[in-house]
């Protein structure tokens, strides 16, 4: 329509102009919440893991590197600059070389001429040059005779197989499959086929899986040890993820303390699996990010991640739905970065602990008056973060007075990374006995890594234990 005819329109037939302008009107305010709608799933569609809580995995390699500070100078060659200190491997001290052999220059620099052997007097000095290797991977292979003796009564009496060798598999090779399967996520035929190709042992995918149960058999008090030991830790970081057991969806929770991890699947996301792990009331400290099952468990000192919490800044911001959610967002997101930098500079040890708290009152206060400002705010996005903020309020600063917390759950986001990326291989479990599998091998395997320990030998000298009747090792014990 052109200027003209809905000058003709407004001045010759005005109720239709009205009824028009009326039409138009709702059109545009249907055409805004549409557009409000698809710019926020376009948001959506393009949060990553620094944005959002989708893990790292999930970003592809088609994402665009993070943009970094320019380079002072365009002339620094890629790699290690001078001055860098390096690593390299050390020499292995030459008791322990399995052989030496001596190498004698061909030529004479100076005159080239050849160097005869015994004609040419050999010097005392010499370098070291080491090559290491692996030999030749031959199986140990121990037959047992099972004899049968004669009584003096006449009868006759043939021996049992020793509980050690009733698999028919040694406690190494079976822990090597364990820990293959549990640290580096090798499937059953790929531990099959691992067994075949560099140790030339020929294994069903059958006696794989009667070896892993054994396994998970052999590590059942161990978990059952560190479990019991979670109630008494003084803080506990958590957190869930989703996973498949027959087909079905369940959870996979993480309790990780500095000195042990604990693994269970449980059909629940709520409240319950916080209650059967850890009882009715937990005492000490509880990590998490704000998932309403934490607060529904645990009324004592809670600390929210902050991780969390800035990610979801950080996609308020990334949407750019609306004004209030770029103010609040760059708002709240400037105080945490000041907050992080007194954090920094007390881990380092340039401020005490009472200097941080000091200096975090007047960023607290910016931060509560943030967000009381937008908590009525006409984005429901940010209104909601606000409020859910303010209402954990008591539970972001913890880590500011009490010793051992830290600011964001990455301990058990850290120990559940390992297990996502199993996840993605394996597609879950396929019988109530791989759950098990599951957890007490991602719990014995972490336990280790927070205490230092060869997880290795631990599940040997675990498996050795329960073939032979023995108590199995204790991973809560300084002298595991």
């Amino acid at each position: 329509m052109t200027r003209e005819e809905a000058r003709n329109l407004v001045y010759g037939n005005p109720e239709v102009a009205v009824d028009l302008i009326v039409q138009f009107s709702e059109a545009v305010e249907i055409l805004k919440a549409r557009v409000a709608e698809l710019e926020r799933k376009i948001a959506l569609l393009t949060r990553d893991s620094s944005n959002s809580s989708k893990p790292p995995s999930s970003d592809g390699p088609g994402k665009k590197p993070r943009a970094q500070r320019p380079k002072k100078s365009r002339k620094r060659n890629p790699g290690g600059q001078p001055g860098h200190k390096g690593t390299k491997r050390e020499l292995v001290p030459i008791e322990e070389v399995d052989h030496v052999e001596e190498v004698i220059p061909e030529s004479c620099e100076s005159c080239h001429r050849p160097i005869e052997p015994g004609t040419s007097r050999v010097l005392g000095n010499y370098l070291r040059c080491q090559v290491t290797d692996i030999p030749i991977i031959k199986p140990l292979v121990t037959e047992y005779k099972l004899r049968c003796v004669e009584c003096s009564c006449g009868a006759t009496t043939w021996a049992d197989i020793p509980p050690h060798a009733r698999s028919g598999f040694g406690p190494r090779f079976t822990a090597m499959l364990a820990y293959l399967t549990a640290l580096h996520r090798v499937t059953r035929r790929g531990c099959k086929e691992i067994a075949q190709t560099l140790f030339g042992i020929d294994i069903s995918l059958g006696s794989v899986c009667n070896l892993h149960e054994e396994v998970s058999q052999a590590l059942e008090s161990c978990c059952e040890e560190i479990k019991q030991a979670l109630a008494l830790e003084k803080v506990l970081n958590i957190d869930e993820t989703g996973w498949k057991s027959l087909g079905k969806r369940i959870w996979l929770w993480v309790f990780v303390s500095p000195s042990m991890a604990f693994f269970t699947l449980a059909a629940s996301r709520g409240a319950r699996v916080l209650r059967e792990t850890l009882g009715q009331t937990f005492s000490g400290i509880l990590c998490s990010d704000m998932f309403s099952a934490y607060n529904a468990y645990h009324k004592g000192l809670r600390q929210i991640c902050w991780a969390h919490i800035i990610r979801n800044l950080k996609g308020l911001k990334h949407g750019c739905r609306s004004p209030d959610g770029v103010k609040f967002s760059k708002w709240m997101l400037s105080e945490a970065g000041r907050m992080f930098g007194f954090w920094h500079a007390f881990k380092e040890g340039f401020v005490d602990r009472h200097t941080l708290v000091k200096k975090s009152v007047p960023l607290r206060a910016r931060m509560n008056r943030c967000l009381q400002t937008y908590e009525l705010s006409s984005d429901p996005d940010v209104a909601r973060t606000a409020r859910g903020l303010l209402k954990h309020w008591n539970h972001l600063f913890t880590f500011l007075e009490h010793e051992g917390v830290e600011p964001t759950n990455n301990s058990a986001e850290s120990a559940i990374r390992p297990a996502v990326q199993w996840r993605k291989i394996c597609f879950g479990n396929q019988s109530e006995k791989g759950q098990v599998l599951t957890a007490s091998l991602l719990t014995v395997t972490r336990t280790c890594f927070l205490r230092n320990k060869n997880s290795f030998e631990f599940l040997v000298d675990s498996i050795t234990a329960h073939r032979l009747g023995l108590p199995t090792p204790s991973l809560l014990t300084a002298s595991c």
